[in-house]
């Protein structure tokens, strides 16, 4: 077995969901027989499989067994790290593990706006809105390149948070950005008016979605006003 069997293997028993067969090949790795790794994409695919095990202690260690033997991470590998140890609970982890990436020159630029999502959406699913704003700030700040994912995951933390207020504004900074929202930016706007109990904002942004030429409501959108 080399790398490329490896990282395959483990990528097709986390589509599968088969948890035991990666487990039994994690373990093979971790002992004599184990293939010896010398790239960073290899890294990412265990970092994403212990994560995937829920096995926190062994993303760090599968981490700190890359940094020690010198190899340099990529965005794809430092992205891995980040989402497994959010995921996991530990968004201010991800978020420290960014800034350890940004004070240092040569690994800077592995920064962007997809990793910081990440922790974006750990603090939010936490309702931790305070963070989620401050890590927005600071995007702003170091002038990240936001996607649609990056405006839909902060339209989510208002829509959790009851923070609908500050919607407009960033529906506003999308169009100056030259975004355009989907399906997913008017049902998620939906169901935070709806959850502040402003049911005729609701039904405003639904006549939005009737008027677009581009889309239109879906059986999630409906299900969520008819909840």
């Amino acid at each position: 077995m080399d790398e490329v069997l490896l990282s395959s293997i483990c990528e097709a028993c986390m589509r599968t969901n088969r948890s035991d067969l990666l487990a039994r090949h994690l373990e093979r790795q971790r002992s004599a027989k184990g293939v010896q790794i010398k790239a960073a994409h290899t890294y990412g695919s265990l970092i994403r499989a212990y994560g995937f095990l829920n096995d926190v202690d062994r993303v760090w260690a599968t981490w700190r067994e890359m940094t020690a033997r010198r190899i340099a991470p990529t965005c794809i590998t430092l992205g891995c790290m980040v989402e497994a140890v959010t995921n996991k609970g530990e968004p201010d982890a991800g978020l420290a593990l960014i800034h350890q990436m940004l004070a240092h020159e040569e690994t800077r630029s592995l920064v962007n706006a997809v990793i910081y999502c990440s922790v974006l959406k750990g603090f939010s699913h936490r309702k931790r809105f305070d963070q989620v704003w401050a890590v927005h700030d600071e995007m702003r700040a170091k002038r990240m390149q936001y996607s649609i994912v990056t405006y839909n995951a902060l339209i989510d933390a208002c829509a959790r948070s009851g923070e609908m207020s500050r919607v407009s504004p960033l529906l506003e900074q999308m169009s100056k950005d030259g975004i355009e929202p989907n399906v997913i930016t008017y049902s998620t706007v939906i169901k935070g008016y709806c959850q502040d109990n402003r049911i005729d904002k609701a039904f405003e942004v639904l006549e939005d979605m009737k008027r677009s030429a581009d889309f239109s409501p879906d059986e999630v959108t409906y299900n969520t006003l008819l909840d």
